[in-house]
């Protein structure tokens, strides 16, 4: 794996992880909006890095960031009194 295409997973990752989590925390109609940017970075993803293992890598590290990123945006809102 070159630097550069393990910058891009981590980057494309981050992103796809934010996106989900704040999909989850949103109503509609910002929710589909979210959902429809995140379905367009992960074609576009998988389009440039057509390698089995740079796909499981993204998936795996975006549920990862995910399941980060919820826990900080839940706690936030907890200690700003919004949940």
């Amino acid at each position: 794996m070159k630097l550069t295409e393990a910058l891009w997973m981590t980057v494309a990752s981050m992103v796809i992880g934010m996106l989900l989590s704040c999909f989850s925390l949103v109503k509609a109609p910002w929710n589909a909006l979210l959902s429809l940017v995140a379905v367009l970075i992960v074609l576009f993803y998988f389009r440039k890095n057509e390698r089995l293992g740079l796909r499981i890598g993204f998936v795996i590290s975006s549920v990862l960031y995910y399941i980060l990123f919820i826990f900080v945006l839940s706690a936030y809102l907890y200690v700003r009194g919004l949940v």
